[in-house]
């Protein structure tokens, strides 16, 4: 080999490990760099010819692990979804308190019990009647607090939904970038780009917000796309849109559009985007929003309108003493012009302050007749108007009877009070309540919507709904994927047997509505539509000027459910006048005169009722996570604690499993790909020796040049 030959030779080791040095100059460099994957050279021998002719770098390569970049991605996807979720869970549970707590559920319902107990030593004292009103004050007031902060909690949720969303659309635009980037250096022979760490770190930061996986491509780019395969980033990326402000059960989905990369042009039509989510906070948020809180929001209002039911019922049934001048009922949704649609007898009754009979208006519904003190029965229209009018009738001097917005209102004259009783062998009964129950003319709690779903219309009733409103339903599953949305339409004349026919012509049998004897309206699902929740998201009818509309009147919809619980409170006229607790009996006969004794001082049976809530068993329909039951009003509240409790224990164990699992992707991701310090510079100190050979190798040759320069010529 000729000297020339020898200094080229010494040349390509002394440029190879100068290159080497350099890469390992910046492993060292980056070795807490998050997102860094050390680089090694692979050299080759450099040949001219066939023969060889030094040294030469075949590549500088990235290590990288496919299978464990994978792991990380699915890992990290997982285990934010989860951190999500407890992180919501947490503040849940500093807003519900604990079972044993004095502020829960379960203890004030017991406080309302123990409160009923102690009046009944005196339940006409001031003190009492203060004292009961109290604990169900605080009864009501907690449950509504708690209605309104997990609602805020959902909105707050909401919120965050539409904040990821900007930021996925961010990582999802900066990934694009990177690709074409990458693809242009590696166009021009850079293999180890420090834009492909840039690109992993912004991967890893979008499986974080989205579950995702991805391909690399041989021009070096790479496709990301959600576990399920809709395409974020390849040829074009993809925009995720989304607006926040909608309330519990009426939120609008995530949607996507493919953008070209050329115009910024949307390409295609919006599709949803929920149901492809599969890790990720905005999975974890979706999951709490329209999942759990929803549960607990649907568990709560179960729970409102059972306890609203059986006090009401009670309350109703009793009589304060003294009795007070009105009686004005909550609305009913109901219209002048509805059937009557009673049964049974009830008798309203004015007496004295003392309690004693003044006039007595007997109820016959069945035979559709009124009478005055026990005199001559009187037909009356079969109509809640018709009804009404008769009432005033028959009142006369001694008192009122009004039917406005929905609402029964009976007065008394001359400070005399009123008094309500159904007959004791043929009650007053619509769709299964006494007649100062379904009027709620004595109600204990009021609530946003009505708490009796049981209407008492029939098919025939007319609907009563403006020509034009409309209402629409939407079948949501636990992911997201919504099976059905469909609005009905009301047309001009439309009975209510009408629009149920209206609403299962709109849903295709993916939800089925009956109208029940009863005028509540039941509603079954396919089974496997097993867990999907149906849901009102726009409702614009009202019964005539009642402000009810159709979908609140009979209850339906889980978030409807949810409403019970909302403005939850104690009757305001009992509020103003805690003497109108109602722990006395009415005592009317078919025997009581004027003059005759109605309610007495001192009466505690009607109390005595009351508290004997604390251990009756009330009938509650499926809601949220807990199954249709027969259990009282505590056990159901125990419940509602457990159920939370429960779904709460495994989003932490889930955050454990898959915080670990993403430890160890990383742990073994950063073993791979990590920079070792120790080898680097063992590295180091290889490559220091071989650049250092390379350079006396041609001092080596300086030194012949020399002296073959210095031999004379001849």
């Amino acid at each position: 080999m000729s000297l020339n030959g020898i200094a080229q030779t010494a040349l390509s080791a002394l440029q190879t490990n100068s290159t080497a040095l350099r890469v390992i100059g910046n492993n060292v460099a980056n070795m807490n760099t998050v997102g860094y994957a050390r680089r090694v050279v692979n050299l080759q021998a450099q040949t001219t010819g066939g023969e060889l002719t030094g040294v030469d770098i075949a590549s500088i390569q990235r290590v990288t692990d496919q299978f464990l970049s994978a792991e990380t991605l699915s890992a990290g996807g997982s285990s934010s979804r989860y951190d999500t979720q407890n992180s919501i869970f947490q503040q849940l549970d500093s807003l519900l308190g604990q079972p044993g707590d004095k502020t829960s559920l379960t203890s004030q319902l017991t406080a309302v019990s123990t409160a009923l107990g102690q009046a009944a030593l005196s339940p006409t004292a001031s003190a009492s009647q203060q004292g009961v009103l109290n604990s169900i004050q605080s009864l009501a007031s907690t449950i509504s607090t708690l209605s309104s902060s997990i609602t805020g909690l959902q909105t707050q949720v909401d919120q965050q939904v539409g904040s990821n969303i900007g930021t996925v659309n961010s990582l999802v635009k900066q990934i694009f970038d990177l690709n074409g980037q990458i693809r242009t250096e590696q166009v021009q022979g850079d293999t180890d780009s420090g834009l492909l760490d840039q690109r992993d770190t912004a991967i890893q930061n979008l499986s974080k917000y989205v579950g995702v996986r991805q391909i690399t491509q041989p021009d070096g780019s790479v496709s990301v796309m959600t576990t399920d395969g809709i395409n974020l980033v390849g040829d074009s990326y993809t925009q995720l849109s989304y607006t926040p402000g909608g309330s519990n059960g009426t939120y609008s989905p995530i949607t996507f559009q493919n953008i070209n990369p050329s115009s910024g042009a949307p390409i295609g039509p919006p599709q949803d985007f929920d149901s492809h989510l599969d890790g990720g906070s905005l999975k974890g948020l979706l999951d709490m929003r329209d999942g759990t809180l929803a549960n607990v929001n649907a568990e709560l209002g179960n729970l409102a309108q059972q306890t609203a039911q059986a006090y009401n019922t009670q309350h109703n049934a009793n009589a304060a003493f003294p009795p007070p001048a009105t009686l004005t009922g909550r609305d009913t949704g109901l219209l002048a012009g509805d059937a009557l649609n009673f049964t049974g007898k009830t008798t309203i009754a004015v007496t004295d302050p003392n309690g004693n009979l003044v006039s007595r208006v007997d109820v016959d519904f069945g035979a559709g007749t009124i009478s005055l003190d026990g005199g001559a029965a009187t037909s009356f229209t079969n109509t809640i108007g018709g009804f009404t009018t008769a009432l005033n009738t028959a009142l006369g001097s001694n008192g009122s009877a009004s039917f406005t917005d929905g609402a029964l209102t009976v007065s008394a004259t001359n400070g005399n009070g009123i008094v309500t009783q159904d007959d004791a062998t043929k009650p007053a009964s619509r769709g299964g309540a006494g007649f100062s129950q379904f009027f709620g003319l004595n109600d204990l709690f009021r609530s946003a919507v009505p708490s009796i779903s049981a209407t008492g219309l029939s098919a025939t009733d007319a609907s009563g709904l403006t020509a034009g409103t409309q209402f629409t339903l939407q079948l949501k599953g636990p992911n997201g994927d919504i099976a059905k949305q469909a609005t009905v339409n009301i047309t001009a004349g439309m009975s209510i047997g009408g629009v149920v026919a209206a609403m299962n012509t709109a849903m295709g049998g993916q939800a089925t509505f009956t109208l029940n004897s009863d005028g509540s309206i039941s509603q079954t699902q396919p089974s496997n539509l097993t867990g999907y929740a149906l849901n009102v998201t726009s409702d614009t009818t009202q019964r005539g000027t009642t402000g009810v509309s159709f979908t609140e009147m009979f209850g339906i919809g889980a978030n409807t459910r949810a409403q019970q619980a909302q403005n939850f409170e104690v009757n305001s006229q009992i509020a103003a006048s805690p003497q109108r607790l109602s722990f006395a009996q009415g005592q009317i006969t078919s025997t009581t005169a004027v003059g005759g004794t109605v309610v007495t001082h001192g009466d505690s049976s009607g109390l005595n009722a009351l508290q004997a809530l604390d251990a009756k068993q009330q009938t509650f329909a499926s809601a949220g996570n807990i199954a249709g039951e027969v259990a009282t009003l505590s056990d159901y509240g125990a419940a509602f604690y457990q159920d939370i409790a429960t779904s709460g224990t495994q989003a932490q164990a889930n955050q454990t499993s898959q915080d670990d699992r993403l430890q160890e992707a990383q742990t073994r991701q950063q073993s791979n790909s990590g920079v070792n310090l120790d080898e680097e510079l063992s590295n180091m100190v290889v490559y220091q020796q071989a650049y250092s050979a390379g350079a006396r190798l041609l001092t080596t040759v300086q030194n012949l040049w020399d002296t073959l320069l210095q031999i004379p010529a001849t």
